[in-house]
């Protein structure tokens, strides 16, 4: 598949309903008129969890998602950051301890957690740390934020969503294809990559009323 050099940007601006939405190729959405950050499924804690079940994983791998989330806080801004869900992995392991110093450092931004399926530690843990936990859902001007996709969405608004870890395959000239994370757009809902990096990939195919907009390196491309 070849792209026109249009089709290729740093960030891509969507309107949803009444609500500018940038999509990052840090794999997360920005919301300007909030000033508002949104992450999906980091599984902060994976690397320690794997480690303790007899699979090698680099210790520096826990730390790249911290440098790449305070990277894109650095270049944003943002007043507050939500993360949609599977924010850590597993049971409390040394992990937690990084996630502890990067909340006081940033102590400035105001952090939201909606609850996800591996968001498993005991409230307190979360409440420690100044985190705002949403159970459920959490409405946001046309935006109603979630980990799961809803299954129905309310009349006037627009599901961003995580837990799939979306992704796409690009076919290139003969057999070569490529397997890219992607924002996956529908006419009521926004499903988000997961911003970890131990995560992997459900691919989805693109329909009719489907957008498909592929993470590749620095680049957001609609296909």
């Amino acid at each position: 598949m070849e792209f026109k050099e249009e089709d290729i940007i740093n960030n891509m601006q969507l309107k949803l309903l009444n609500t500018i939405v940038e999509l990052l190729p840090e794999k997360a959405i920005f919301l300007p008129e909030t000033n508002t950050l949104v992450v999906a499924d980091i599984h902060f804690g994976k690397t320690m969890h794997f480690r303790k079940n007899g699979i090698s994983i680099p210790p520096q791998s826990a730390e790249r998602d911290y440098m790449r989330l305070n990277a894109l806080i650095e270049k944003k801004q943002p007043q507050r950051i939500i993360v949609l869900g599977d924010l850590f992995h597993s049971t409390h392991n040394s992990e937690w301890n990084l996630f502890c110093e990067f909340v006081a450092y940033r102590s400035g931004i105001r952090f939201m957690l909606i609850i996800g399926n591996h968001d498993i530690l005991d409230r307190r843990h979360y409440q420690k740390l100044c985190l705002e936990i949403v159970e459920h859902s959490l409405e946001l001007q046309d935006l109603i934020l979630s980990h799961e996709p809803l299954k129905k969405v309310p009349v006037g608004m627009v599901n961003v969503a995580g837990h799939i870890h979306p992704g796409f395959v690009l076919q290139g000239r003969g057999r070569q294809n490529i397997k890219l994370p992607c924002f996956y757009s529908l006419p009521n809902q926004l499903i988000m990559p997961a911003f970890g990096s131990l995560t992997g990939l459900h691919i989805l195919e693109r329909t009719m009323d489907s957008d498909v907009y592929v993470v590749a390196n620095d680049k957001v491309i609609e296909v």
